[in-house]
């Protein structure tokens, strides 16, 4: 978490705000899942990959913090990264007494297209001062939904879309 930036130059109109960041699986399935938001020109928070069982509800930041006001240029930027996990069991009647179920990692998800994807954009404004930010994933688009507005964004697993070279036209 990134705490206010050191004061310096501000314009006069610029006021420093805070919001909580909450995540929602909606995917119906286990996911480790790591939300980044970057404030223009300000570090990164990462949350780090963090388990998630369907339908949990877990707060990733209390508190990112942005500006508003009439001279700022400043936006939130997200990325959404997850992980599929596939729950596998041991073989054997011993090692499934001892071990159980557990869980490996799956695939690769990631908002927008691609490895190399572009930030998201859902800029949190006055109104979103001190309240909650959900971001809801679901297997196939994320949701960020603020007090100020509502955005949406894809959310494949890496290399989903890519065809074998004998199979994509534009290659041939």
């Amino acid at each position: 978490m990134t705490a206010p930036s050191a004061p310096c130059a501000q314009a006069p109109q610029l006021t420093r705000r805070w919001a909580k960041i909450v995540v929602e699986n909606r995917t119906g399935s286990h996911f480790k899942i790591q939300v980044l938001h970057e404030y223009t020109g300000e570090q990164t928070n990462d949350s780090g990959y963090i388990d998630f069982k369907p339908d949990d509800r877990i707060t990733v930041f209390e508190k990112i913090y942005y500006n508003t006001g009439f001279f700022t240029t400043g936006v939130d930027n997200w990325k959404v990264h997850g992980t599929k996990l596939i729950q596998v069991e041991t073989e054997g009647t011993i090692a499934r007494n001892i071990f159980g179920k557990f869980f490996v990692d799956g695939l690769p998800y990631s908002t927008g297209h691609g490895a190399f994807a572009k930030w998201k954009k859902h800029t949190l404004r006055a109104d979103d001062d001190g309240q909650e930010t959900v971001i809801k994933v679901f297997q196939t688009e994320v949701q960020f939904i603020s007090p100020s507005g509502r955005s949406v964004t894809t959310f494949n697993t890496l290399g989903e879309n890519i065809l074998p070279f004998s199979q994509n036209p534009q290659k041939q």
